[in-house]
């Protein structure tokens, strides 16, 4: 079967790590399923109108068009569009004739799926991951923006919701379609268990120059503060310091922290908050075998990959109950509290970190394998292929 991908959000030079969890999801479609990536952004100091590069992946190749920008925003878009045709074009030239167009993300490049539904007869499926359906953002989601993504969203053959909320959230902004829900994946083989290893090799002085064993805290997010409310995790990391000295919050960021990194300086955080910047993702599954438990304290999510990680990594997880993490943190395998609760989260930290070793990691990989092992999403996004291209 030949797929055709259009990404709304896709890795640029600038932003490397945008999307990558859509790349995944198609690296772990089986071999019987060909795909190519089509996307089209802004090149920098270019000579040429618009440049072709074919980038190889681990199971796609990415034909990427680069286009001199020009000034005027309305126009800017007309070339985009002008260069999608060209590159489908280009991608029935070099490659096939597509069976079926995967659009991960609704918008904008929904608008390029429909519009080849219209011209040319190709059907659609649809992978939502975005957050734009959270009650959060009933005021983004309005107008002719969500006119817009509607009708996308219902002219879709299928839509695959990376959790079951997220498909009650675009029911109820009119999405009249047919749904299943496919979760994120995790590579299972990256991620795993971590080693048998003594906790006291893990040790840093305290301001009573005694010598403590330190438990490992992991957050991994972007750190914008209006969707990851990072900014509450420090207020009470500063709170849990003054109780104890036992801990070490380590923070992997996709983006810089002056504000952040200002604050645990100003509150004399900086034996117990170590920014770490950005990993490889070798790096980051190592990180996570390092780690006691992990905390997320989000104001909105979907089903983030960063807990499906830390699942099959045999690491619990404290998170706000938001979006479709309730689905599939239990206690079995971590603690939910309430969107905004620093309260909640103090007391969850503390008794995480007196009893996060009683946590059957085994148990929590294993559900981890069972639910969001790479091969077996792949497989469930290829039988979703065929329902619509073979019915």
């Amino acid at each position: 079967m030949n797929i055709l991908h259009l990404l709304s959000w896709f890795p640029t030079p600038d932003d490397p790590t945008l999307g990558n969890f859509c790349i995944r999801m198609i690296d772990a479609l089986p071999e019987d399923c060909h795909s190519v990536i089509l996307s089209v952004c802004d090149g920098k100091d270019m000579t040429k109108s618009f440049e072709v590069k074919e980038i190889p992946g681990a199971h796609h190749t990415h034909v990427q068009i680069y286009i001199r920008p020009p000034k005027n925003n309305a126009i800017r878009k007309l070339k985009m569009l002008r260069m999608y045709q060209y590159g489908l074009r280009y991608i029935k030239k070099h490659f096939f004739n597509p069976d079926l167009i995967h659009l991960h993300v609704t918008y904008p490049l929904g608008q390029v799926a429909l519009l080849w539904e219209k011209l040319f007869g190709y059907k659609y499926v649809l992978t939502e991951h975005w957050t734009i359906y959270q009650p959060q953002n009933k005021d983004v989601l309005v107008g002719k923006l969500k006119r817009k993504i509607i009708k996308i969203a219902n002219n879709a053959e299928l839509i695959m919701p990376v959790s079951l909320d997220l498909q009650r959230c675009m029911e109820g902004h009119g999405v009249n379609n047919r749904f299943r829900v496919v979760y994120n994946l995790v590579n299972t083989d990256m991620f795993k268990l971590k080693p048998c290893i003594d906790s006291r090799q893990r040790t840093s002085p305290c301001r009573n120059d005694m010598h403590v064993w330190k438990k490992h805290i992991l957050h991994i997010s972007t750190l914008r503060d209006e969707a990851k409310n990072f900014s509450g995790i420090l207020r009470v990391i500063e709170r849990l310091r003054q109780q104890r000295e036992d801990f070490e919050l380590h923070v992997i960021h996709d983006y810089d922290a002056p504000e952040f990194k200002a604050f645990v300086k100003e509150h004399h955080l900086e034996d117990c908050v170590i920014f770490l910047g950005k990993k490889t993702s070798a790096e980051v599954a190592e990180a996570y075998q390092q780690a006691d438990f992990f905390v997320l304290f989000s104001n909105f999510e979907n089903l983030p990959c960063v807990i499906v990680e830390a699942f099959a990594s045999g690491v619990p997880v404290l998170s706000t109950s938001v979006g479709g993490i309730a689905e599939i943190v239990s206690p079995e395998r971590g603690i939910l509290i309430p969107q905004g609760d620093e309260e909640a989260l103090l007391q969850s930290m503390n008794q995480l970190l007196d009893h996060s070793s009683e946590y059957d990691r085994e148990a929590i990989r294993n559900y981890a394998i069972k639910t969001f092992a790479a091969q077996n999403i792949g497989q469930q996004i290829f039988e979703a292929y065929k329902e619509v291209v073979i019915p």
